[in-house]
């Protein structure tokens, strides 16, 4: 992985580097990391380029997480530009998906469409979730993982997600959600104006569908692809068929 200083941090990030006609920018969600596309840097990066920051405060990157969604759409702008991203769509799962919503409200240059998986114009953590982090993060992870998957997934995923969570520190999962609480864009996200793709598991329990509904139904021109019997990791859970998704939707910008 390449590493360059953004905001005075060291920045860890996948940048498969291939000339394509297109750059996707990828933004995991709370407490996440590169990891979490993993099964899309494996497949889509033969037809863009994709590039994959593990945000401030997460996994190899330094610093610390940021209080605000406002605040993680500033640094992605930092980014891109200190990669030298002109032109891209911006993809974002979860949280991420939020930092794309606000730096498309917030007129970020060079975002040519969104990509917004498991995600809403509103995030509210329920108080369980945040209780369990806070006093009892080792036994709680698999009952987060169950908040975070559908039951069709299989154990061995379970297994390699929970391994996940349990790799990140407490504190950083509990930055990022109050983040997400406080991040709401219900009232804005109409005047959104690119090309938007949303997609959800029709199985989440963190962002359900009607999250992922009045996203399509409120930005202009948007798509809503639902991905049965995944829950609110869609792109690990049922890995091909949003591939599939992401890559239509790709061939259509053209």
């Amino acid at each position: 992985m390449p590493e360059i200083v953004v905001q005075g941090q060291d920045v860890w990030f996948q940048d498969s580097m291939k000339a394509c006609p297109r750059t996707i920018l990828f933004l995991h969600g709370a407490g996440g990391s590169h990891h979490t596309f993993r099964d899309q840097w494996a497949v889509l990066k033969g037809t863009a380029r994709l590039v994959i920051p593990d945000l401030p405060g997460h996994a190899q990157s330094g610093g610390s997480p940021r209080d605000t969604v406002a605040e993680y759409a500033e640094w992605v702008a930092a980014f891109a530009e200190e990669v030298g991203l002109s032109r891209f769509v911006l993809a974002g799962h979860s949280m991420g998906g939020a930092i794309a919503l606000q730096a498309a409200i917030d007129r970020l240059p060079g975002i040519e469409a969104l990509v917004l998986l498991g995600t809403g114009a509103r995030l509210k953590i329920s108080p369980v979730i945040l209780e369990g982090i806070a006093g009892r993060f080792r036994e709680f992870a698999p009952e987060l993982v169950e908040w975070m998957m559908s039951a069709e997934s299989s154990p061995l995923l379970r297994e390699d997600v929970t391994r996940d969570v349990l790799s990140t520190r407490p504190a950083t999962f509990l930055a990022d959600f109050h983040a997400c609480n406080g991040f709401d864009l219900m009232q804005r996200i109409a005047g959104i104006r690119v090309p938007t793709l949303v997609v959800n598991g029709d199985d989440d329990r963190l962002t359900p569908l009607k999250y992922a509904e009045f996203l399509a139904t409120n930005i202009p021109g948007a798509v809503l692809k639902i991905i049965h019997g995944a829950g609110h990791l869609a792109m690990l859970e049922k890995a091909s068929e949003v591939n599939a998704v992401v890559s239509a939707f790709l061939h259509s910008l053209d």
